[in-house]
């Protein structure tokens, strides 16, 4: 029986891969933050062991010897530039001390969760090919993220078997924080505004089958671009109404209006000391235009692109089963 060591795992994606080792019969040890709060949400077989990446000597504590793979899905997901620090110390460093451990404790591979991210702003489609900008970006997220995969290849030349995958936009079970949380509030009238962006929107349950396939037939060192079908943010929320029932979005917020108002929320935050509402980090990823390339993780990795309808229904699913809906 083959052992993985999982970070991340109590995560919209990390559910997916726990979901997906399980079945193909992996033995698997789970780092989490709250081994109480995980036992409720995760399957009883697998086994949690505490440990945290912001506190990087609980890792060579929680981390098992002679594995097979260590799954790096976890990280820090924040959007607002007040959390930069904190983001930093779990993205890059608390990466930089997980690669040290699976070296010293001679894992046979690590399959690293990046994200389409740290490939930074372009117009045209985004390949593996791709220049990399996001270690300059003044988004804290992408910056962290371009600095941990940087983190890996470096492994990689230090002697680690590890191959990378980049998810862009994450869509399925178990979301209840990212594009549920627009679904929701568009089922409650609640949306102030449709972004005006477009993006590239990959499917949980399939990005999971693909970090375990990379595990297996992806290269060292090298990057697979996760993806699916492209969409303006209009039309995944207008599919979403559809299904819902309920009255069609609003047409898009112009750019500018986002932006300027992401501006007077963060000044207001400044003096409140609450998060703003929306954070400039965020006005940029709703107007950013996004398209991506996952032909090599569909030939090399046999990737399923899954259509955006059904990706939107197994999150209205969901949605639904918590509640939320």
């Amino acid at each position: 029986m083959p052992t993985a060591f999982v970070t991340g795992a109590t995560g919209f994606l990390g559910r997916h891969i726990i979901d997906v080792l399980l079945e193909a019969g992996w033995d698997v040890t789970a780092m989490v933050r709250d081994t109480a709060a995980a036992a409720k949400i995760l399957s009883s077989k697998v086994t949690l062991i505490k440990g945290d990446l912001s506190q990087p000597e609980t890792i060579r504590g929680a981390m098992p010897t002679g594995l097979d793979c260590v799954f790096h899905a976890a990280a820090d997901t924040s959007t607002w530039n007040k959390e930069a620090e904190r983001q930093a110390h779990i993205n890059i460093e608390g990466t930089a001390t997980l690669l040290q451990v699976i070296l010293d404790k001679e894992v046979k591979r690590m399959v690293h969760v990046s994200s389409i991210a740290v490939f930074g702003d372009h117009t045209e489609v985004i390949t593996e090919e791709t220049s990399r900008s996001g270690a300059s970006s003044w988004i804290s997220y992408s910056r962290t993220k371009a600095y941990a995969e940087r983190k890996v290849k470096e492994a990689v030349d230090r002697g680690l078997d590890a191959t990378i995958v980049n998810p862009t936009h994450i869509v399925g079970r178990y979301d209840a924080h990212n594009w549920a949380r627009l679904i929701t509030m568009l089922a409650a009238g609640k949306l102030p505004g449709t972004p005006p962006g477009n993006g590239n929107f990959a499917n949980g349950r399939a990005v999971a089958e693909a970090i375990l396939a990379a595990y297996h037939n992806g290269k060292s060192g090298e990057n697979y671009i996760l993806g699916g079908p492209s969409a303006s943010f209009f039309e995944f929320l207008s599919i979403a109404a559809t299904k819902l029932n309920i009255a069609p979005p609003k047409k898009p917020t112009p750019a500018f209006l986002l932006r300027i108002a992401a501006s007077f929320m963060t000044v207001f935050a400044a003096f409140s000391g609450k998060r703003p509402m929306m954070t400039p980090e965020e006005a940029h990823f709703s107007c950013e235009k996004m398209e991506a390339n996952c032909e090599k993780a569909v030939r090399e990795l046999g990737y399923e692109m899954v259509p955006l309808e059904r990706s939107i229904d197994e999150c209205i699913a969901y949605c639904r089963e918590q509640g939320a809906l």
